[in-house]
């Protein structure tokens, strides 16, 4: 008899702490509803559908559904450009980065190669490299760099004052570079881009200037 009674308490105190779960469940979801509702109330009813990135997306890297989703987003606080479906852009390759979480846009997505002018005796060539590698990723568009490759030999000058065409992030912590360089070094950045480490130097706004008039002499 005394068994029955603690199987009984037991069944008994089982049942309320279920109860309280599901009590406490109800709760976190009307809390979270109110939320919703009040950001609702606050910025607008209205919600579209939008393609937005699941993952960091790096330029080239092409869109689909292993880095994108369909989600609602609040109409009054979308970007510009919008993507409204995975449909529409399926297959495409990124310009430029997408950071998780970011609304896919068209400025995204749209080649930036006509906004790269390469000086005339040049070629345009792009390189990967380690931010902390590239001046701590603070390169700017007209910069010039000396570009140095590390290898068994120790560190090689590649190129001297090629000139920043274009950059951006890959990642948290990686970069590409567009470079102009002269011609007869494409092929030789290229190796030692496939086989070496590279290391962007940015020198001194008088040595920069010095690599400009030999570049302007050399045109002449």
């Amino acid at each position: 008899m005394k068994r029955r009674g603690m199987i009984a308490i037991s069944l008994i105190c089982g049942a309320l702490c279920a109860g309280s779960v599901l009590v406490y469940a109800h709760g976190v979801e009307a809390d979270a509803q109110a939320a919703r509702d009040e950001a609702l109330a606050r910025y607008g009813g209205e919600q579209a559908e939008v393609c937005v990135a699941t993952r960091d997306i790096a330029p080239g890297e092409v869109l689909d559904a292993s880095n994108t989703e369909q989600r609602q987003w609040l109409v009054d606080l979308l970007p510009s450009g919008a993507v409204s479906s995975l449909s529409e852009v399926e297959g495409m390759p990124a310009a430029s980065s997408i950071v998780s979480g970011e609304v896919v846009t068209q400025t995204r997505l749209e080649a930036a190669s006509s906004d790269v002018r390469v000086p005339a005796g040049t070629s345009a060539l792009s390189v990967e490299v380690d931010s902390a590698q590239a001046v701590g990723g603070a390169l700017q568009v007209d910069a010039r760099v000396d570009v140095y490759a590390t290898g068994q030999s120790g560190a090689q000058l590649v190129v001297a004052g090629a000139r920043v065409l274009a950059q951006g992030a890959q990642s948290s912590s990686r970069m590409w570079v567009t470079l102009a360089v002269p011609p007869d070094r494409v092929q030789e950045l290229v190796t030692a881009a496939d086989t070496s480490s590279l290391y962007l130097a940015l020198p001194s706004d008088a040595a920069s200037g010095e690599s400009e008039q030999e570049d302007s002499h050399g045109s002449e």
